[in-house]
């Protein structure tokens, strides 16, 4: 049986939704194990009166945490 779950992040930039996305991505893969998969689940602009917009993404990653015995997938 696998075992998986899933975890909620936002994350910003001054470029664009999927810069923002790809950060989330970059940062999770730097303490996180077994990351199979992202969702987008929302997407915000931040504005700012005479000044620069913010990209936002609401993203869900999903996880491997076990898996069948005998199974090596890291």
């Amino acid at each position: 049986m696998w075992v998986s779950k899933h975890n909620e992040f936002i994350g910003s930039s001054s470029e664009s939704f999927e810069e923002a996305a790809q950060q989330v991505v970059a940062r999770a893969n730097r303490t996180l194990r077994g990351l199979t998969g992202i969702e987008v689940v929302g997407k915000r602009l931040k504005v700012v009166a005479d000044g620069p917009l913010e990209y936002r993404v609401q993203v869900r990653l999903l996880m491997d945490v076990a898996a069948p015995e005998g199974v090596l997938h890291w």
